[in-house]
């Protein structure tokens, strides 16, 4: 099977992601220490692996992409989107383990919980758009040389 430019750089990303979501797996061992244990970090375990399932389902679905993009051409700015939605939903993500957050609440007692719903849910739209975008295109049959 060829696979094209775009597929390269769509599955590097989503290798990078499932990199990702491994270390957060150890993060959350980490986490779910108990107090007494030398390994006991004082984190919420939570927030830490509703990050760890976010980054390995939005991994496995780059990944995904990826392989059906297979040597169809994607624009640069698919690309790009689709690097910010990633980076978005992670990102968010990562702040939100790091402060003991679960981002869902859009109204809270502390002032950063609106924005993080705000850019946690900015980034899986964008993120869930250029996967469908990817998926039309994979669908819409053989693309065409001229």
């Amino acid at each position: 099977m060829q696979v094209g430019q775009s597929a390269r750089g769509v599955l590097r990303l989503g290798c990078g992601v499932l990199v990702v979501a491994t270390l957060v797996g150890a993060w959350e061992t980490l986490a779910s220490q108990a107090p007494g244990s030398p390994l006991y970090i004082g984190m919420l375990p939570g927030p830490i692996e509703l990050l760890r399932e976010t980054a390995l389902t939005c991994g496995l679905l780059t990944v995904l992409a990826g392989l059906m993009l297979a040597d169809r051409t994607l624009s640069r700015r698919w690309l790009w989107l689709l690097h910010v939605g990633v980076t978005l939903t992670l990102g968010s993500g990562f702040y939100a383990a790091a402060n003991g957050m679960h981002g869902v609440q859009v109204r809270d007692l502390r002032p950063d919980a609106g924005w993080l719903f705000l850019v946690k849910y900015a980034g899986r739209g964008l993120l869930a758009v250029c996967l469908g975008a990817i998926a039309r295109q994979a669908l819409a049959g053989p693309q065409t040389r001229g």
